[in-house]
């Protein structure tokens, strides 16, 4: 039995294309035909979208740049700009202009040919529903540092800021020198003191 509430919920599942297919049907082969590597079927519904109208074509676009992120993830992760750049450059040509249509056909390539991880997407879901049962984040203590309320007073400066709160992990090999650099110059600096002509900088992101 059809739930005509979640018929209407989509408004996608209104929309007939060009050549009489269930809009939503197409939008999901589009995506599912991507997901398992099938890239003529991706391309076929992709272009069933495009030539049903140029609203459903900023569909397929969206569509696009989700899965680039949702599906490929971090299997490919020059996917995402790439995508985005593709359709950037396809607003150059005129909807009925064939060429505007390539840049379908070369995103799908990519999508539907790259590695693929959902790993982004799953993680979503996790915090999306957890959240949703009631979840909340506790702060963290090495969060507390100069920038806060409660990091301030707990005396936390710059020094603390060096050595614990910038910590990064996993963190890359350096050999610039510039850390010890910086901590030989905390050692003096006081703020308070600094030439009339320093500039001053915001302390707070705005």
């Amino acid at each position: 039995m059809t739930n005509t509430h979640e018929y209407i919920e989509d408004p996608w599942a209104r929309v007939i294309t060009r050549n009489g297919l269930k809009g939503d049907e197409v939008v999901s082969g589009l995506q599912k035909s991507i997901r398992r590597g099938l890239t003529k079927e991706a391309c076929e519904f992709a272009y069933e979208m495009y030539i049903t109208s140029p609203q459903f074509e900023e569909k397929l676009w969206r569509r696009l740049l989700a899965i680039s992120v949702e599906d490929i993830g971090m299997g490919n992760v020059q996917a995402a700009p790439i995508i985005n750049s593709l359709n950037q450059m396809r607003k150059e040509f005129a909807y009925n202009e064939a060429d505007r249509a390539m840049y379908i056909f070369h995103a799908i390539r990519l999508l539907a040919e790259s590695e693929k991880d959902r790993s982004t997407d799953l993680l979503k879901n996790i915090v999306i529903k957890s959240f949703a049962m009631g979840y909340v984040p506790e702060i963290p203590d090495f969060a507390l540092d100069k920038h806060t309320v409660r990091g301030q007073a707990m005396g936390r400066d710059s020094f603390h800021f060096l050595n614990e709160a910038s910590k990064v992990i996993p963190e890359m090999p350096v050999d610039n020198g510039y850390k010890e650099a910086y901590a030989k110059i905390l050692e003096t600096y006081d703020p308070k003191k600094v030439v009339e002509s320093a500039f001053n900088f915001n302390s707070w992101q705005i």
